[in-house]
């Protein structure tokens, strides 16, 4: 199962969030680590992971979804290929 390759359909914000977090926890990482390893704060990496949309967001989907444009986030499988 570890070579598994994990996607999802992403229709928002939430859906990117979701993603990322199982990703993240399937690599055994906190919040904090993949926070100092952007360099980002560990709440900025919380509210992606909450779904927390904004404005440019919520209307690129709302574009996406006018021309029918689907979004599939893909985990990378241990080679860097997907």
């Amino acid at each position: 199962m570890a070579d598994e390759i994990r996607w999802t359909q992403a229709r928002s914000a939430r859906d990117i969030g979701r993603f990322v977090q199982a990703t993240r926890r399937g690599r055994r990482l906190s919040q904090a680590a993949l926070a100092e390893e952007l360099g980002l704060t560990r709440q900025y990496v919380s509210e992606v992971e909450s779904g927390m949309g904004n404005l440019y967001i919520t209307r690129l989907f709302e574009m996406f979804d006018e021309l029918g444009v689907d979004v599939r986030l893909v985990e990378r499988g241990a080679d860097g290929g997907a």
